[in-house]
């Protein structure tokens, strides 16, 4: 519960924020102070009516210089506290605790006030992602996410309209005023128009990345893939659309010549679990006896694979491996995609054959050198018996 006193020189204003703050699960309102006169905020007994509340945050609104000072003095008097201050004059929010951070969005001051208190140095283990969906491919991959992501990440998802236009031209009239504070923003529309409503959720969940995954290009054109990467970059976001989803590494993703690098902690976060599927197998009498799976597909291919591949042949695992990925099944499109020339579900069933080949070779390579030992001896054996043959063959009568 996050105690919050609240401190306005203008009395309707701390009425509104009263009514909105104290509307809010998580919240208490523990004071209220607006009184009248310009510098009545500053005089002792406010100061002291704060002191004697202890709150966790103070909500400050006030004019000019009177709001530097009263910051001043709030921070000196409680310095475990937040001190959130409301600018009327240029509609923003600064927030001060142990360092400044500002925003202007009435998200930015719940966010201000519930957050945690280690909010300016987060890590990336600790990993918020709002994923954007829509139909029965983002929640299939939705439910895989929750289910086997780190117990430390917070995973909320929010269900597009199923109905949207074109051409969405006020993306904020489609989504809900308040949506949870987020790092990572993940996008599983199947249209262009959830795309389109990219920039309107990253502004709402104040996200610093975006995946969008491209696995069916009419649902995400190379062209407004562009254009939302421009789009994202000049809003300090960066974006990446891997083509198709399980080309996501930690540090790239896509194929061939369309190859990108990147540097992001919490895509890189991310593609730790979910992204281009990595094996650890182990083999006993030429065969899979155990795999562990260091990197799922976000849709959980890779461990339906995995639970499968136990008990096949090592030679014929990587076949069968393509086979699983086929029958999942993949939810990347069979039809041939502009840029790459190919199905998307071709590619997609090579990643899954790669990773088992890279994770079987080691054994196959034992196996290898073996047979050919048991070659070499054989044919060792089968000369000796030769010229123990001519030599018994020269003392027959």
């Amino acid at each position: 519960m996050a105690h919050v006193f609240i401190l306005a020189c203008r009395p309707l204003f701390a009425q509104g924020v009263q009514s909105l703050l104290s509307g809010q699960p998580g919240i208490e309102v523990v004071g209220v102070v607006s009184p009248a006169g310009e510098g009545m905020l500053c005089v002792p007994e406010v100061l002291e009516q704060v002191r004697a509340a202890s709150p966790d945050v103070i909500v400050v609104e006030a004019r000019g210089d009177e709001q530097s000072l009263l910051v001043a003095q709030l921070l000196e008097l409680l310095p475990a506290g937040r001190v959130v201050a409301l600018s009327l004059e240029d509609n923003c929010i600064h927030t001060y605790y142990q360092e400044l951070k500002q925003g202007r969005r009435v998200e930015d001051l719940l966010e201000a006030v519930k957050g945690p208190m280690d909010w300016y140095g987060r890590s990336p283990q600790e990993l918020r992602l709002f994923v954007l969906l829509q139909g029965s491919y983002g929640q299939r991959i939705l439910d895989n996410v929750r289910r086997f992501a780190p117990a430390t990440w917070v995973v909320n998802g929010w269900r597009a309209p199923a109905e949207l236009p074109p051409v969405v031209d006020d993306p904020s009239s489609y989504i809900p005023a308040h949506l949870p504070a987020s790092e990572l923003v993940l996008s599983l529309g199947e249209s262009s128009a959830v795309a389109q409503l990219l920039p309107a959720i990253v502004e709402r969940t104040g996200a610093r990345a975006v995946i969008a995954p491209i696995d069916n290009a009419s649902w995400l054109p190379d062209g407004l893939a562009r254009q939302l990467q421009d789009q994202l970059a000049k809003m300090g976001v960066k974006a990446i659309f891997p083509k198709p989803f399980c080309s996501l590494a930690e540090r790239a993703c896509n194929v061939r010549q369309y190859e990108l690098t990147f540097d992001d902690p919490w895509i890189g976060e991310f593609a730790r679990y979910f992204g281009r599927p990595v094996f650890q197998i182990e083999a006993d009498n030429r065969h899979v006896s155990r795999v562990e799976v260091k990197r799922d597909t976000a849709c959980g291919c890779a461990r339906y694979a995995a639970r499968q591949l136990v008990g096949v042949e090592l030679r014929e695992a990587v076949y069968r491996a393509g086979m699983l990925h086929h029958h999942y099944p993949c939810l990347a499109t069979m039809r041939v995609d502009p840029s790459l020339g190919e199905p998307l579900i071709h590619i997609s069933g090579e990643f899954m054959r790669r990773a088992v080949e890279a994770a079987i070779a080691p054994f196959l390579a034992q196996t290898d050198h073996l047979v050919a030992e048991i070659k070499t001896a054989e044919g060792l054996l089968s000369g000796r018996n030769r010229l123990m043959e001519d030599e018994r063959a020269q003392y027959r009568p």
